[in-house]
């Protein structure tokens, strides 16, 4: 009888309930239930001493008669540990692999019509899928492979026959292709050979990032019958350069570390996880990931298969890498394996920036502290600083014709997947800013570049660029060139020369340029008044020092002001920092975002935080270095108090070396000093001389 629907293999679900025992020897007094891992805390808990200690498990399976004579396995997806398995009684085979299935032959074993004994002995589980299946033991397909070869449009199937009748000789059996998800409508059916080659013709479907189109082939010989999905694409180098269906391609991917599945204890088998996991990476622009210290399931290079990313997965030696390519090797998703030669070091590996966590004992910790309200903020504010260090180390990427692409730490990103994009996309506009702050009496000067990642030459682009100002008012803008954009890096789309001598007050500027309109990245900068001399003068009534000595508690007694440049104690986290841009200090000409952007780096470089536990519990400094998660101190870089009868402000930022050429410290000191002046200058506690000396002058590092 033709046709494949004929042909199956028979399968007995071994998931569900199993008897378990712990120890050496076997006394079955408890349950569990597979796949899954077992938890000592809840299912055998006052049994399981050690994590690595035996656990045995049992199940009676009645066999079908219609197995008599058929040739049988059992089928364990992902044990967690090494398996002893035992049928009836008899030792059936060991094996030691966590990253590929468990498969053992247990015919001779066996006992059709009857219930069998099925035993495993493990130290910590086994996930997915679990299960026995039957095939004609005269012949019957042993493993085959598909190799895509899209230059002429053909699939090279290769099977691997055994059992009795293998033997005799040559054999043809029956081949069925579909377009995946679409079974009801098969493309072709015909006669092939255990090597053949199946042709696909003119209007073969290519996969990639963008066209993830997968086939799944069927093949039958004799009574037993298998299917597999694949993608018609050709993974290649040439001098270094990475090419897909000979296109080049450029990868920008993360690390898996399994780390994201911790509290389960093994990456999940689900297909719909890994869908979910490659989709939200998509969203922020990646097409890759490499699976760093463990192999994922085939669930994940099923989703991949079908969302469109390309996997790299680390193997240790030749025997683990062939048995990985007979495994997994028919998904498209699966480009590299292991360390990949030059190429690998062509993907350039960017280090981690970590961003604030956002867990329930932070948030404690933070309230404990009195800052009930600063989690979100202190989110926003490390995920904005993430987002620009790795915005400025994957734009240098995008740049380099030596590098084939970028690896980011597995990580969670703050920032939106809206702001990623602008720099992490098949598209990215280039701008390369030859600095970030600006006198007005400079010009903006820079070429605009495009790295085109995509499936093709972009015709007739459209490239456009603004500068707005915080109130997105348009200073200058308009076309910059209608090109072709090869797929390529660093293609010239224009150039930018903008006079900035109509910038009369501190102003925060944003280059925003467009590719097609589509594709779209922005960069900040800040333009400062070029004249310094009125920052040099010192209002009459306040006193600047860098020590409360006797001549600034004087001025204090008398009801003066004192700005006090001090050193921190406390050494910043890496983790950034928040800035109330509400309080009034900053409405006297000096423009921030809240969190510390780029026009704060030359204030922080170098500089340190007072521990602010010993003030009051309600209050919070204008500039808050954001600490480390174990501690969620309230740190400060800046403190208002009412001390005897005057009023004093501390600055550790350093506001008065060489100003004449640090101009955002020469504008912060200005209006620091207009601040103070002015009737804003309220501080809301007050201190006795002796406890702001105790600030300054100690603190925990």
């Amino acid at each position: 009888m033709h046709g494949l629907t004929v042909w199956a293999q028979e399968t007995i679900e071994l998931s569900g309930e199993w008897e378990c025992s712990v120890g050496d020897s076997t006394h079955y007094d408890k349950f569990v239930t597979l796949p899954g891992m077992i938890n000592p805390s809840e299912q055998i808990a006052d049994s399981l001493e050690t994590a690595n200690e035996k656990l045995w498990l049992r199940k009676n399976v009645y066999l079908p008669r219609t197995w008599k004579g058929m040739r049988a396995t059992v089928f364990l997806e992902r044990p967690l540990s090494e398996t002893t398995l035992y049928v009836n009684g008899h030792e059936a085979g060991q094996q030691a692999s966590q990253d590929f299935p468990h498969q053992f032959e247990i015919s001779k074993y066996l006992v059709a019509g009857q219930r069998n004994k099925i035993e495993v002995c493990v130290s910590k589980g086994i996930v997915g899928l679990m299960g026995m299946k039957a095939q004609p033991k005269d012949l019957y397909i042993n493993k085959w492979k598909i190799e895509p070869n899209v230059n002429v449009r053909m699939a090279q199937m290769t099977v691997s026959l055994a059992g009795y009748l293998s033997i005799i000789g040559d054999f043809s059996g029956w081949a069925q292709i579909w377009l995946e998800g679409k079974k009801t409508q098969p493309l072709f059916t015909r006669n092939i050979l255990v090597s053949d080659y199946i042709l696909l013709g003119g209007e073969t479907l290519f996969w990639d990032e963008f066209h993830p189109s997968l086939y799944r082939m069927g093949v039958a010989f004799g009574d037993d019958y298998d299917e597999k999905t694949f993608g018609m694409r050709n993974f290649s180098v040439e001098d270094g350069q990475l090419s897909i269906n000979d296109r080049p391609i450029w990868l920008r991917g993360t690390v898996d570390d399994g780390s994201r599945f911790s509290e389960a204890g093994y990456p999940s088998m689900d297909e719909n996880t890994w869908t979910d996991i490659f989709k939200k990476h998509k969203e922020y622009g990646f097409n890759y990931m490499r699976f760093r210290g463990y192999c994922p399931p085939d669930a994940a290079f099923a989703a991949a298969d079908k969302t469109g990313f390309y996997l790299q997965t680390d193997s240790c030696g030749k025997e683990e890498m062939q048995q990985l390519m007979e495994t997994y090797g028919h998904h498209p998703s699966l480009m590299m394996l292991a360390p990949y030669g030059d190429v690998t070091r062509r993907i350039q590996e960017i280090g981690p920036w970590p961003a604030f966590p956002d867990t329930k004992e932070v948030r404690e910790k933070l309230s404990d502290n009195g800052m009930p309200y600063q989690a979100e903020l202190f989110m926003m504010a490390s995920g904005q600083q993430q987002r620009l260090r790795y915005k400025d180390a994957i734009e240098r990427n995008l740049r380099d014709e030596d590098k084939v692409g970028f690896l980011l730490p597995s990580f969670t990103p703050r920032a939106s997947a809206k702001e990623w994009e602008t720099f992490c996309s098949p598209v990215v506009a280039l701008a390369q800013l030859p600095k970030c702050i600006y006198a007005n009496t400079d010009t903006l000067k820079l070429t605009v570049e495009a790295c085109n990642a995509l499936y093709g030459e972009i015709h007739n682009a459209r490239n456009a660029f603004l500068v707005t100002d915080d109130s997105m008012n348009v200073l200058t803008g308009g076309p910059l060139s209608v090109s072709n954009i090869p797929v390529a890096k660093n293609v010239t789309v224009g150039t930018i020369c903008f006079p900035l001598q109509d910038i009369k007050r501190p102003t925060k500027l944003t280059l925003t340029v467009a590719v097609t309109r589509k594709w779209k990245n922005e960069w900040d900068f800040w333009v400062y008044p070029a004249d310094s001399t009125d920052t040099a003068d010192v209002p009459q009534d306040i006193l600047v020092t860098d020590t409360l000595d006797a001549t600034a508690l004087d001025v204090l007694k008398k009801g003066g002001k004192v700005l006090l440049t001090a050193r921190g104690k406390v050494q910043q986290s890496g983790l950034g920092t928040y800035i109330d841009k509400s309080h009034p200090l900053f409405t006297y000409d000096f423009p921030t975002d809240a969190w510390a952007n780029r026009n704060w780096q030359e204030l922080l470089d170098g500089a340190q935080a007072i521990d602010l536990t010993t003030l009051p519990k309600d209050y919070l400094s204008p500039v808050q270095p954001i600490d480390r998660p174990e501690t969620c101190r309230k740190l400060g870089m800046m403190v208002e108090t009412n001390v005897l009868k005057g009023k004093l402000l501390i600055s550790t930022l350093d506001i008065t070396s060489n100003l004449d050429c640090r101009p955002v410290a020469r504008q912060l000191r200005k209006a620091i000093l207009a601040y103070m002046q002015s009737d804003d200058f309220k501080p809301a506690v007050t201190l006795q001389p002796q406890a702001v000396d105790a600030l300054i002058s100690c603190g925990a590092q």
